[in-house]
């Protein structure tokens, strides 16, 4: 994404927010600036000559500011230094919500609603990276419109998209529709029950090139991608469903994705799937939710408060099937996480994991990532 692309949409949407009659003053206004930092480094080995990883990055390192303008308007501007040196916006958008209301509007730069794990910040996910499918079925921000309503125990959301600013663009940049909505059966004292289901539907435009399915072995500084079907579909459907139960300190998630992809000209249709299952539990804190995701985790003691921190430990297993036809590409991934969480805002993860794949550039292989991080 050029600098032009990112100042036209921010003074575009303060624009509209600094404009709208009888919603806010000056002294109403409030801004909050702060961000995030995450540091990784990966042992691992492959079964291929020369796949032998011993590799540190800056996984995220972002800075955003956040506010309101009166009771009605929220809004929200992140940028994100990138692997590749380069300055990026993560999310730049205004919320609309009117007072007496359960309805939401945001419109800008954000995230399609699909996923439990999509949703939930990656501060607050329960392993290093997200399940397989999220990122090989992209997942990701678009420019839209959305419109929200929630209750105490449900929230359902709805949205038309545009592309992501950082894809090139020309005359014809294709678009989406998604829609997400979670429901609590249970949610007393210290059980709760999320169920939740999303999807969507995107098209590429005749300027973009077409659709492609590939995952890299679990740690994000591996040089190639182990699962890769080649670009062929022209549109996909996008299908999801969510479940997950937290009882005190312990918690079990899992997810279910379909993708059906329409190839285009003379290319195959295809269809793949993907999820995972985790279980989990935190010693001297609570994993925490909120809004239908996960939010930040409850630590009893901290450091510096005369406590020691929590720790976490989870055990999770994720699948994605690119297998259908002519395309192939399957991998199994297990991972094994411990997090000591110094303070709600500072965590210590290690991860170990092991990768089964078939018809990918490797068959195995295995690898502990280490990864620092903490917010402010």
């Amino acid at each position: 994404m050029t600098f032009n692309k990112i100042a036209i949409l921010g003074a575009s949407t303060l624009a509209v927010c600094v404009s709208l009659p009888n919603v806010a003053v000056a002294q109403d206004a409030t801004i909050k600036v702060g961000g995030r930092v995450m540091l990784d480094y990966t042992i691992a080995d492959l079964d291929t000559p020369d796949s032998s990883i011993r590799d540190s990055e800056v996984r995220r390192a972002r800075l955003f500011a956040s506010g309101t303008y009166g009771s009605s308007v929220k809004y929200k501007f992140e940028f994100n230094h990138s692997t590749g040196g380069g300055i990026e916006l993560t999310d730049g958008y205004v919320q609309f919500v009117p007072k007496d209301s359960k309805f939401k509007v945001k419109v800008g730069h954000f995230k399609t609603h699909n996923s439990l794990e999509e949703e939930t910040s990656s501060r607050f996910i329960s392993t290093i990276e997200r399940g397989a499918f999220t990122d090989a079925f992209e997942l990701n921000r678009r420019v839209g419109v959305s419109v929200n309503v929630s209750g105490s125990n449900y929230g359902i959301d709805v949205g038309a998209f545009g592309t992501n600013v950082e894809t090139e663009s020309g005359p014809d940049e294709g678009y989406a529709f998604a829609g997400r909505g979670y429901y609590n059966p249970i949610k007393v004292d210290d059980t709760l029950v999320h169920l939740g289901a999303s999807w969507r539907y995107r098209e590429q435009g005749d300027s973009q090139s077409d659709l492609r399915y590939r995952q890299r072995p679990y740690t994000h500084v591996a040089p190639d991608r182990i699962v890769n079907t080649g670009r062929f579909a022209d549109s996909d459907n996008f299908y999801g469903a969510e479940v997950a139960v937290l009882k005190g300190n312990m918690w079990a998630a899992g997810e279910y994705a379909l993708l059906s992809a329409n190839g285009s000209g003379a290319n195959d249709d295809a269809d793949f799937s993907g999820g995972y299952m985790e279980a989990g539990i935190m010693f001297g804190g609570r994993k925490a939710y909120k809004g239908g995701k996960f939010d930040r985790p409850k630590v009893d003691n901290p450091i510096g408060e005369g406590g020691m921190g929590a720790l976490a430990l989870v055990a999770r297993y994720d699948t994605i099937d690119l297998q259908d036809g002519p395309y192939l590409g399957k991998l199994d991934t297990i991972v094994l996480g411990a997090d000591w969480w110094a303070t709600k805002q500072t965590r210590f993860a290690l991860n170990y994991f092991n990768v089964d794949a078939e018809n990918g550039s490797a068959k195995s292989g295995n690898g502990v990532v280490g990864r620092l991080s903490f917010d402010f």
